[in-house]
């Protein structure tokens, strides 16, 4: 077999995009040679960039040159990531009003070259400011966020080319993904976040795009800000309150909420012809049963009961409809 055959098969997904004032490039690992078999070799890469001042007319006798300017080793990758069967590296020396043009090599333990990847090309210039004042609010299982824009480059020239923005999201305990929550840049400047864990917290950073030139350039991160879903309004009320006087005090039932978030319920009493309702439960009642031994048989009491949402403000439902109890005319039980 040729020796040349022997040599990793082309990177074909070499993507380029513009961020934080310099070139991201990302690829997948090449798992095959390129006679089809298995690549079990495999080292490291080579990057090879050429650049063009977009100042100046490009010259079309000119040969296309191409200068190294990253080596990659797959297991020691400083300054690059290799995760996930992909290779994550940025070029830093890049500059304003010129056309960067990328191409890589992957070589394997003999140090034989793959032939050229795809070519990625990205017309580089100043990124956008970070965006402001951005915030949180919280809903059920959701997060609105929203941000102001500064319209002006990192240069402080004006921006007069806005793309959108990009949104990045963390749990607690993560880190920001590579790539944004939103699959094109969002036109406004707030951003609905829908299907969370209630009671989990998330973190966001904000990130203004410009096109130039057909290439989305994407600036620094605003101040990361973070919320957490909860439910909103209140339980709905509870239903079904019945009582009925027992031989050691006054036996309570009422039906169960359906609500997901119901972390139980306070109970209330007042003497009939009393002032006020005092809270008779010291612990939260964590069924919908309640046997109260601190009533005296022979007095007549009203009874009212309100659910308490599992969320860190404890919010209450309004108060059921009132039960009484006396000794005369006892309630039936449920």
């Amino acid at each position: 077999m040729a020796p040349e055959s022997r040599v990793p098969a082309p990177v074909l997904d070499l993507r380029a995009w513009a961020r934080e004032g310099g070139i991201f490039l990302g690829w997948s690992l090449p798992t095959k040679n390129a006679d089809g078999s298995r690549l079990e070799d495999l080292i490291g890469f080579k990057v090879f960039r050429q650049d063009n001042p977009l100042t100046t007319s490009p010259c079309a006798d000119c040969p296309a040159r191409f200068d190294p300017v990253a080596e990659i080793d797959v297991e020691y990758p400083r300054g690059a990531q290799v995760e996930g069967g992909r290779v994550l590296w940025q070029d830093p020396a890049v500059k304003p009003q010129h056309e960067h043009l990328y191409f890589i090599l992957a070589y394997n333990s003999d140090k034989s070259p793959s032939p050229e990847s795809n070519r990625a090309r990205v017309l580089f210039d100043e990124p956008p400011a970070a965006p402001v004042k951005a915030s949180v609010k919280s809903e059920d299982r959701a997060l609105e966020i929203t941000w102001d824009l500064l319209p002006k480059l990192l240069d402080g020239s004006k921006m007069v080319d806005l793309a959108g923005f990009n949104l990045y999201r963390r749990a607690e305990g993560e880190r920001f993904g590579f790539f944004p929550l939103n699959p094109e840049p969002i036109s406004g400047n707030r951003y609905w976040d829908a299907g969370l864990e209630n009671r989990k917290r998330y973190y966001y950073e904000v990130r203004a795009v410009r096109k130039f030139r057909g290439t989305l350039i994407e600036g620094p991160s605003s101040a990361i800000v973070d919320g957490l879903p909860e439910k909103r309004m209140p339980p709905s009320v509870p239903t079904g309150l019945v009582a009925a006087i027992q031989k050691n005090g006054v036996e309570l039932r009422w039906d169960w909420s359906p609500e997901p978030d119901i972390a139980g319920y306070d109970l209330y009493r007042k003497e009939k012809g009393g002032a006020d309702f005092q809270k008779i439960n010291i612990r939260l009642v964590i069924e919908n049963y309640f046997f109260d031994r601190s009533a005296d048989p022979p007095k007549s009491y009203l009874y009212r009961l309100k659910a308490v949402a599992t969320s860190p403000a404890g919010k209450e439902s309004d108060f059921s409809q009132e039960v009484e109890v006396s000794p005369e005319e006892p309630l039936p039980r449920k």
